[in-house]
Formats: C-alpha cells, structure tokens, sequence
C-alpha cells in the first residue's frame, strides 16, 4: 500500500487503518488466523493500529502486544489507543488507567492517543477534571506522542472542544449514509477547514453498508457489477482530500485486500457514483432501522445483559430485507428470555453511552412490542 507523507503530522501513514475491535476471539483469546490477518496486513503496508481499553473488555490491547509489539520492529507501525473517560473522575483515574494501557501493549509510549468518544456533557466533565493538563504532562513525559479525540456531537460541540486546545488530529465518524443525516458533511468541512488531519472511524457503519436491500445494491451493480458492496462505503471515504487515515475492522483477507484497493489508487467520485450514492442512501431511508454500529459500548453497562447490537441487527436485518413476516420466529428463537427488550429496566445508561445518540429502552420497547404482535400477542 502506498503511503503518504503527513506534514502536519510528521509522519508516513498508510490511509487504510486496522481496527482491532471487531476481530473475532476464540476463548479468552485469539486464534491463529487473526495473527495470520494481522501479519498480512502489515506484509501489505498497512501502519495504523487502533485500539482502545474497553474493546473486548481489554484484550485487544493485549492482542496488539502479542500480534504486532512482540513480533515487528516498534518503529514499523504506529498504536492509537484512547482514554475511556467514563470511567476517569480524577487525573488520578487517568494516570492509572493509562498505566494499565502500556502493560497492556507492552510499550513505553503511544503514538496517537485520544479521548474516547467525545460528547458535550463527557467534555465538559473531563475537562473540568484537568484532561488537558494530564494530556499535556504525557506528551511532555514522550508517553503520549499525538493527541486528539474521537467525536459524536454536533458540530457547534466539536467547535467548542477545538478552540481549548492545538489538537493534532481529530477522529470523525463519517460514511456516506451519515453524510447529511448525522452531520458528517459539516463536521468534516469544519476540520478540513482549521487544517487539521482527520481520522475516519466507522466507515462501512459498522457493518450498515456491507449488505444492502436488493434495491439498493441493483442500484451499486448497475454502474459498477465487478465492485464489492462495502467497496462502496470504502470509496466514498477515500475520495475526501482531508482523510489521514480510514479505520476498517476487518476480520478477513478478502475485507483487508478489498478495502485496500480502494486506497491505493484514490481518486474522486464521478457523478455517475455520487448519484448511485444519493439514490442508495433515499433507498435506505424509506426502512425503518435503528443506525446501530455494533460497537457494544451499550453491552458493557446494561446491568441487565441485554444484547442490544444483536436485537437491533436481527430487526435491521428484516426490515432491510423485507423479511419482517418472520422477525418474530427469529426473535424468541435467537433472544434468550431475560435478555429481551421486556428485560430493560429504562435506566438509561446505555443511552448515555451509546455514540449514535439513540435512545436504546425506547427502541428496544418498540422492537419487543412489534415481535409480541406478530408472534400473535403471545
């Protein structure tokens, strides 16, 4: 993969990033195939590694140990990991928890740390706690080397946090469905605007855009038959000048060489593709489903144990795919009793964590009462 020389940043990166969040565990671990992944990727030139202390209750910090800090030269790639600042009431919380993130990695220091999953309330919190001051002591330490964040507000709230601080980069959630309707499109002009380089997170939506209603994917052959589905999502990306880095949790070789392709040679969007795009996202607008990402944050803080990712993408799956007539069966067949929505007790703490800013008890609620009647009121 070619890589690109980042003035700003002052370093060569490739633009395709490995998410590690997504790969699949086998027991407390990993198997041999996600290492196999792992080492293909770098084979190919991929330099970027995310990760971050809750994914995968912290093993996939410990997988980038074993994967790639025990095995390849710690100049040969780049770590970002993030401070979960949840869980952080003190600089005392963070020093500790970013202790435990350099056991875990086996390093000595982190090339782009970032503050996880920046909203308003969580910003103002860290930052009256003195986040910047902690940050700043690292950097000062050569611990911390680039500091940014991750961001899921609106774009006055992503204004706000910009101006406290000369962040080095800056992590969007952009995907060509979230464009308009999530405020991808400003958050992104906003950044590319204060020139500062930007990270892409979650641009196949978590999986959203791999798989389509026949309808929308009609839409995607017609012009380009030979294409993969998710290359789509991939390309639009791609296309954006201030793009450093696109995240990808891919959990294949075929993901790892399909998404690269559309690295490799990137170059606009025709208007032929912009409009298959306009028509695709109009398409998927008409299904009534719940824009879910899978990150599983939700999961973590449910004192219920509800699986809400799986509950939202088994009832994405059959609207999406006309299919509903049959969502009950798979409801009570493949959701435990107790971990559906009748389960959840409002507490809204899944909500408060969610990035998508989706109010999770009420779908839910809705979700259980429309397999209740279709199941008969039973």
């Amino acid at each position: 993969m070619k890589k690109k020389y980042i003035e700003k940043l002052g370093m060569e990166l490739s633009p395709l990033g490995f998410g590690v969040m997504r790969l699949p565990m086998e027991g407390n671990g990993f198997p041999k195939q996600v290492f196999d992944l792992l080492d293909k990727a770098m084979d190919m030139g991929l330099n970027y590694y995310d990760t971050a202390y809750p994914y995968q209750q912290g093993r996939s910090e410990r997988l980038v140990c074993d994967a790639l800090v025990k095995r390849y030269d710690r100049d040969s790639f780049y770590i970002a990991d993030k401070l979960p600042l949840w869980e952080c009431k003190s600089q005392e919380d963070m020093e500790r928890i970013f202790q435990i993130q350099l056991e875990r990695l086996c390093v000595e220091w982190i090339d782009f740390y970032l503050l996880h999953g920046l909203h308003k309330s969580r910003w103002e919190t860290a930052y009256e706690n003195g986040v910047l001051d902690f940050l700043e002591k690292k950097k000062r330490e050569g611990r911390i080397h680039k500091i940014g964040f991750s961001f899921h507000d609106t774009v006055e709230v992503l204004s706000q946090i910009e101006k406290k601080y000369p962040w080095d980069f800056i992590q969007l959630q952009i995907n060509y469905y979230d464009w308009e309707i999530m405020g991808a499109k400003e958050q992104y002009e906003y950044v590319a605007d204060k020139g500062i380089p930007c990270m892409v997170m979650e641009p196949v939506g978590g999986g959203r855009l791999s798989r389509l209603p026949k309808k929308a994917e009609d839409v995607f052959k017609k012009v380009c038959p030979d294409e993969s589905i998710p290359s789509w999502a991939m390309k639009y990306v791609a296309s954006l000048d201030n793009v450093v880095v696109t995240l990808s949790g891919m959990n294949s070789e075929e993901q790892l060489k399909d998404n690269a392709a559309q690295f490799n040679e990137r170059k606009p969007l025709t208007e032929t593709e912009k409009q298959a795009i306009g028509q695709v996202v109009e398409i998927m607008r008409s299904y009534h489903t719940v824009s879910c990402s899978g990150c599983r944050y939700c999961v973590d803080v449910c004192p219920k144990g509800i699986d809400i990712p799986q509950i939202f993408k088994r009832y994405n799956d059959f609207s999406m795919f006309e299919n509903m007539a049959r969502f009950d069966i798979d409801y009570y067949a493949f959701i435990p009793e107790g971990k559906r929505g009748d389960s959840c007790i409002k507490c809204q703490q899944c909500s408060r964590m969610c990035p998508q800013k989706i109010d999770i008890p009420k779908e839910i609620e809705k979700i259980h009462r429309e397999a209740v009647r279709l199941n008969g009121g039973n």
